[in-house]
């Protein structure tokens, strides 16, 4: 007896064998998620007892700025977290002299909502309770696409999923608010508005958005998250002041100067800026970032303004959205979860083209290697997959209960 998913009336009708089982692929999954658990186990205990660190100057990660954010926001001048020296100040007083590279706050104040509550809270009790809050918002939503507990175990297994667990940042939130506008977008369009409302906190995610439901046409969710991104942004300035926005408006006129002059500023991201790190000249990056940002713009109109299955749509707009943004980062690609699995879906449904699923599991491979243009090449290779499946696969009655739920056949 061997236990294979048979698709049927698909363009790949025949049998796989190997890994492509519900089973074989959760037992992979919970292999890489149980042994990368074990090995951040067991770099804490070597360096709770004195051994090597987890990583160099384990006391500066992503984290402390956004607990010192959280006590400027529960501040009585909440728009000193857009001031360098009052931020820098706060950061030596926590983590001491060492250098590090978080010397500024550059979020939007809509952000100070979701931080505010930390500020209640010691750094490490703190930094567990958002990384377990986040992680819920990321799983629900992973959950809301694909409603069973493979996708879930899977959904945990990418590297930037433990990047984001070592480095204490919004990427499981950013990932989430995402999924979640993605399935709201097709099924409640007006409460869409929520997510993409609140998605405003890391507004380079959300660009294509409204220019997906434009070309879609759906109206009342384009009017409702305009609507609603006004109100989130009123809201944090009558919360904090609103002196925090000409203030964060400051702060990024520097965050462009340092992307455009510093190649030390750029060699953490996972988008086409890094070449400036290698010595690119930076108008010449800029050049190919615009040109490959509206080449992506262009695909995400024509692919949502056609017929093809809302799955396909809501893949193209995620993957896009990476490609266009010049600031990504490791955390940032939990968004590929995302949609991966609306292309999964979109396969399980329709059946997929032979050869995709490999295609799929290399890709997942890619983003776990260090070097920074391989996970980016996983986004345009998906982004180039998904418009594929877009020119190829004719739209047909769903071969497969649309649960997502992985269907084995047994001969």
């Amino acid at each position: 007896m061997n236990s294979d998913v048979r698709i049927t009336g698909a363009p790949d009708q025949c049998r796989v064998r190997w890994l492509f089982t519900e089973r074989r692929l959760t037992l992979l999954a919970l292999a890489i998620v149980l042994a990368t658990t074990a090995n951040y186990a067991a770099s804490w205990v070597m360096w709770l007892f004195g051994g090597k660190p987890v990583f160099h100057n384990a006391n500066c990660i992503d984290f402390t700025w956004i607990w010192l954010a959280s006590r400027f926001a529960a501040s009585a001048v909440p728009m000193h977290v857009y001031d360098y020296a009052a931020f820098v100040s706060a950061k030596l007083a926590l983590v001491g002299p060492p250098s590090c590279i978080l010397e500024h706050f550059d979020y939007p104040p809509t952000l100070l909502f979701f931080l505010y509550p930390l500020s209640a809270l010691p750094y490490s009790i703190a930094f567990v309770v958002w990384l377990a809050v986040t992680l819920v918002v990321y799983l629900a939503s992973v959950y809301a696409i694909m409603p069973h507990r493979t996708a879930l175990i899977v959904a945990l297994a990418p590297a930037p999923v433990w990047n984001n667990v070592l480095l204490g940042h919004n990427g499981f939130l950013t990932a989430g608010l995402f999924g979640f506008a993605l399935v709201l977008a097709e099924s409640r369009p007006r409460l869409a508005a929520i997510p993409l409302s609140l998605l405003t906190y890391k507004p380079q995610f959300g660009v294509l958005f409204p220019l997906a439901l434009w070309a879609s046409r759906r109206w009342r969710a384009l009017a409702a998250a305009a609507i609603g991104s006004v109100l989130f942004a009123a809201a944090a300035g009558l919360a904090f002041g609103y002196e925090t926005w000409p203030a964060f408006v400051h702060s990024l006129s520097d965050r462009a100067s340092a992307l455009s002059a510093d190649p030390e500023s750029v060699k953490y991201l996972v988008s086409l800026p890094f070449l400036v790190s290698l010595g690119v000249s930076s108008q010449v990056v800029w050049a190919v970032q615009i040109c490959t940002a509206t080449c992506a713009a262009v695909l995400v109109y024509l692919i949502w303004a056609g017929s093809c299955p809302y799955a396909l749509k809501a893949a193209a707009l995620a993957f896009g959205s990476l490609v266009a943004s010049p600031n990504v980062f490791s955390y940032d690609l939990c968004i590929l979860t995302i949609g991966s699995l609306f292309l999964v879906k979109d396969g399980l449904n329709r059946g997929f083209l032979r050869g995709e699923r490999t295609f799929l599991l290399v890709c997942s491979g890619l983003v776990l290697l260090p070097f920074t243009l391989i996970p980016l090449t996983a986004c345009f290779a998906l982004l180039g997959l998904t418009v594929s499946r877009v020119l190829r696969c004719p739209v047909q009655k769903s071969a497969l209960p649309q649960t997502g739920a992985l269907k084995e056949a047994h001969a």
